[in-house]
């Protein structure tokens, strides 16, 4: 019902799943050593998962999203999370091969939003309403935060490079829930408290940026280059460079003008708490409890 009321397509237990990890394979894809991943604040090895088979049937498939979805009660099993990160590292690997083997500039770019859009997720616990409060889904996926915004991250950081964080098992992502974009009305899962679609969020975010560089003259390219009248213009694509200390003020000043509460506010919109409500229906038909 849930999935009925946002209009997308899906598919009940589409395919059947024999996954093996391979440890190496995995550790080579991050280009790092089980220390330097320990290093990095990953909370788990991998080498116990390696060589073993396992048989895997997802609950959904929705192809429109590209997403596998679980669902499951308070606590999902490691078991679960386990298989789940597995085919998630196994779709990656898919995709990427699809981008190498691509013939076409047009077969590289589908590869491209196939890797970056693809996602597993396990939905859990009790349907939210009137929308998410701590987030209902575990999940991996290639959703990233704000490239402009971490691009001031980064600047401000003692290693000039923003901070990763890995907050959950095997590097999946907590705290994630159903989300609309207030602006492109593009449904999709993100994480609670944060903007949903980065393109829309950094779109807004270099349109306040390039406006403060064309109409108060801030010096935003590279140091040794004069800011020309062409530069100057609001359409022209002038490249950030948050090493200069006037362009970070002037991403400063953009961050301080954008509205976080907007852009994070996607969970909590009309359409998505209609489907809430007619997934809790249907639950209430079936003699369930909400």
């Amino acid at each position: 019902m849930f999935f009925d009321a946002l209009g997308f397509k899906w598919w009940y237990e589409p395919e059947g799943f024999s996954l093996r990890f391979d440890y190496e394979e995995f550790a080579a894809e991050w280009d790092m050593t089980e220390q330097q991943l320990l290093a990095e604040g990953v909370p788990q090895t991998f080498e116990h998962l390696d060589g073993k088979e396992y048989s895997y049937l997802p609950d959904f498939y929705l192809p429109e999203l590209n997403f596998w979805l679980e669902i499951k009660g308070p606590n999902p099993t490691r078991d679960e999370i386990e298989k789940a990160f597995i085919l998630s590292f196994m779709a990656d690997q898919a995709a990427r091969m699809r981008i190498r083997e691509a013939k076409t500039e047009a077969g590289v770019l589908s590869a491209f939003e196939d890797l970056f859009q693809q996602g597993l997720h396990i939905i859990y616990g009790d349907m939210p309403w009137p929308f998410p409060q701590k987030g209902n889904i575990f999940g991996f996926s290639s959703y990233h935060g704000s490239n402009f915004f971490a691009q001031i991250a980064g600047a401000e950081s003692d290693a000039g490079e923003p901070q990763r964080e890995y907050r959950s098992l095997l590097m999946g992502k907590l705290k994630l829930c159903w989300q609309e974009c207030p602006l492109c009305m593009k449904i999709g899962i993100g994480e609670l408290g944060a903007p949903y679609c980065v393109p829309c969020h950094d779109e807004i975010a270099q349109h306040i940026w390039t406006h403060l560089v064309a109409e108060y003259g801030i010096k935003s390219v590279p140091d040794g280059l004069e800011l020309t009248e062409d530069l100057k213009n609001p359409k022209h694509p002038v490249n950030r460079n948050p090493r200069n200390p006037l362009n970070l003020k002037a991403m400063k000043i953009t961050k301080d003008l954008m509205n976080p509460e907007f852009f994070s506010s996607g969970h909590k919109s009309p359409r998505l708490q209609k489907a809430y409500s007619k997934a809790r229906s249907a639950r209430f038909e079936h003699g369930q409890s909400p």
